[in-house]
């Protein structure tokens, strides 16, 4: 069905009228008024009467556009409002990694140093640099979301190797923290064969919810699964953490947002890892959400529609 623009419908509506008054206006005139006298009165009228309709036009096509710039600016000020904001959040969580590297580097000038300090500052410094470099492909991440070049590579996936693969990764800070980590093998409802899925975004988003784990369970566990069910697969990502208040279960998907408690202080990140998961999910086709109580751990899911390399050949 084809939508005119509303420009569009006030021209042929002008059109419409105006054709029709000039064709039909005085013959209409001669009917009303046979009389010449009134008839001179008559076609005063008829003048000011399509001045009126004229004008009455005009004043609807020009309030749908003030209408249309009014929500135009609306929308340019609340774009440089968020880039603002943006940009002074990114600037904050570039800052304090940049003075560890920097404070650190100076402080290993210093000739008196034991090893030991060397090599403690040196981890500083690595870690600073690390935190950095996370940041730095937030932004990219956010960057190439916000300009829709964000695109899906399907490929056939054995998603338990998917999710066991990732014990390497993780494996190593979690026992540092002294965290049990757990991967389970993907279960589901007898569906044999590789899954066509986007690999590297599901890599993406189960990482970040596994950091997200490691970053606030200090002790107890971290379980990760899949299931597949029907149509879709879902991923689980399960902690003994400090959990998330009830209310904040949605807007901790918000960007540059993290669990608004005084005790959190002390946990280091930007707040835009579960904003990205969230848009990668979405992208994907599917959800993501939080299960959790204050102090009790979480209990991220994130399903995902998925086809098998049987469907392709139907």
């Amino acid at each position: 069905m084809i939508k005119f623009r509303f420009e569009y419908g006030m021209i042929l509506i002008y059109l419409l009228l105006g054709s029709g008054w000039i064709l039909f206006s005085d013959e209409l005139t001669e009917l009303l008024a046979p009389n010449p006298e009134v008839a001179a009165h008559f076609q005063t009228y008829k003048g000011l009467f399509y001045v009126f309709v004229t004008a009455l036009l005009f004043y609807g096509f020009l309030r749908k556009h003030l209408q249309k710039l009014r929500k135009a600016e609306e929308k340019a000020l609340e774009s440089d409002r968020l880039k603002s904001g943006f940009l002074a959040n990114v600037s904050h969580e570039i800052r304090t990694p940049m003075n560890g590297v920097m404070g650190f580097a100076e402080l290993l000038k210093d000739e008196s140093l034991t090893n030991e300090q060397r090599l403690e500052y040196i981890s500083v410094i690595e870690r600073s640099g690390e935190r950095m470099l996370d940041l730095i492909n937030d932004i990219v991440n956010i960057s190439m979301i916000d300009t829709g070049q964000v695109r899906l590579h399907l490929s056939n996936v054995d998603t338990s190797e998917l999710v066991t693969s990732l014990a390497a990764l993780f494996e190593p800070a979690a026992i540092e923290k002294g965290v049990s980590l757990k991967f389970s093998p993907c279960s589901g409802d007898g569906m044999v064969g590789n899954l066509l899925l986007d690999r590297e975004k599901v890599i993406c988003v189960l990482s970040i919810l596994i950091k997200n784990a490691l970053k606030y369970t200090s002790n107890g566990s971290i379980e990760v699964s899949c299931r597949r069910e029907a149509d879709i697969v879902r991923f689980t990502v399960k902690d003994t953490g400090i959990g998330i208040p009830e209310g904040q279960l949605e807007a901790i998907f918000n960007r540059f947002v993290q669990v608004n408690m005084s005790y959190t202080k002390t946990y280091d990140g930007a707040g835009l890892g579960l904003a990205i998961a969230k848009s990668f999910v979405e992208i994907m086709g599917g959800k993501i959400w939080a299960e959790s109580y204050q102090g009790s751990g979480s209990i991220f899911n994130f399903t995902i529609p998925y086809k098998t390399s049987k469907d392709l050949i139907k």
